[in-house]
């Protein structure tokens, strides 16, 4: 059964915080290899692989730390498992075919001779702490023994559908620009045809669906984790810095900004000239 009311009292909090603490060490050791690999290899986008590993590694710590288990940790494993595995795969599909993440030459670009010490922050500090916080979720399911409920299936539903979107989306993309030059025309069929983002449309869906899935625990820190991504992901991380980028070396991007929804998707609007995208 649902919970009647969520609570956000120092009780409902402390055992999630001391099974989190027992993590931290763990997934500072594992940002902090990650930094030196990337000096290594002189390459920071390695971030991307970083990411899902880190909650990985998160969420795996929290299970052992589990009184039960139950087929909700079960399906809950199974969805970060298999999130984390399909984004590290991809990241490095994708890195292979390209020199570098645009964003992260920006950043080397601002300060070149401390950039080492930069990505130290980026990496080992930013990075491991956001995903700590990002992973309370899942620290709140494993230290709860609740049984499955039609909101689980709902959730999980949401997260299917979400990682779909995310497949197909990445999955365009890439294929797009195996068939175009850097500088040519900007992707605008397929699910790109009404989001600018669908990929990131998709990682929300999943993010939210784990916002689902912690709710029958009655615990009210469960929006920390969702809340935090979806700011990350929109307003500092990953859209603005990209755009950005982006926006000189596509000449038909600023139309296709004016004409396609950010995230949500969308049928798109009228260009100026009154022609739509095909």
């Amino acid at each position: 059964m649902l919970s009647a009311s969520l609570s956000v009292s120092l009780a409902a909090l402390l055992p999630v915080l001391l099974a989190m603490l027992a993590a931290l060490p763990s997934l500072l050791v594992i940002a902090g290899c990650i930094w030196l690999l990337s000096l290594y290899l002189d390459k920071v986008s390695i971030i991307y692989y970083s990411w899902p590993l880190l909650l990985l590694a998160a969420a795996a710590g929290y299970l052992m730390q589990a009184l039960a288990f139950n087929a909700v940790h079960l399906a809950l494993i199974g969805m970060v498992a298999l999130w984390a595995l399909r984004r590290g795969y991809f990241a490095i599909k994708r890195d292979r075919q390209r020199p570098g993440d645009g964003r992260y030459k920006l950043l080397r670009g601002k300060s070149p001779k401390q950039f080492w010490v930069n990505s130290f922050g980026l990496i080992v500090v930013c990075l491991s702490l956001v995903a700590w916080v990002g992973s309370s979720n899942f620290a709140i399911v494993f230290l709860t023994d609740v049984q499955w409920s039609f909101l689980h299936s709902i959730a999980t539903a949401v997260w299917l559908f979400g990682f779909i979107v995310e497949v197909l989306a990445d999955n365009q993309l890439q294929r797009f620009n195996r068939l175009v030059v850097k500088t040519g025309p900007t992707l605008k069929t397929g699910l790109w045809r009404y989001s600018r983002h669908p990929n990131y449309f998709g990682e929300l869906c999943m993010w939210w669906a784990w916002f689902l899935y912690a709710i029958p625990s009655g615990n009210g820190f469960i929006l920390v984790a969702p809340v935090l991504v979806t700011g990350l992901l929109i307003k500092i991380s990953a859209i603005e810095l990209m755009e950005k980028e982006i926006s000189p070396r596509r000449y038909d991007y600023r139309g296709y900004r004016a004409s396609t929804n950010t995230l949500f998707p969308w049928t798109p609007r009228e260009q100026v000239n009154g022609e739509l995208y095909d």
